[in-house]
């Protein structure tokens, strides 16, 4: 049995990033693909979240919103990104995120706490 865990340590290194990371950071593991949380780190495939909760809507420097995020100009609250994070299609009709969103609430409220202090 230790093989088989060490053996997932040395293939998927997500694995052993994740044991001693906050529970919202592992969470984020889904979201990094396309985001990053570091002031300075250049735009993804989606925007750079670090000041999401005090910048204007829509306001990644740099960063081409769909039309239809640009015109719903989401606040960012624990609320709104609730929603948002239960399923962006729904929360903003015609977005161009393709993430089908977090089902469980405990996990969406864990992920947004940890946002809150990692994009500050």
């Amino acid at each position: 049995m230790k093989s088989v865990v060490a053996l997932a340590f040395t293939l998927f290194p997500a694995v052993a990033f994740a044991q001693g990371a906050p529970r919202g950071q592992i969470l984020f593991l889904q979201c990094r693909a396309c985001h990053a949380v570091e002031a300075g780190a250049p735009n993804k495939v989606g925007p750079n979240l670090n000041k999401m909760f005090t910048r204007p809507p829509a306001g990644a420097a740099g960063f081409k919103y769909s039309a239809a995020f640009t015109a719903a100009k989401p606040v960012w609250t624990t609320d709104s990104l609730d929603r948002w994070l239960t399923k962006p299609s729904s929360a903003v009709k015609g977005t161009s995120m393709a993430f089908a969103g977090i089902a469980k609430p405990e996990d969406r409220a864990t992920l947004i706490t940890w946002l809150q202090v990692a994009t500050r």
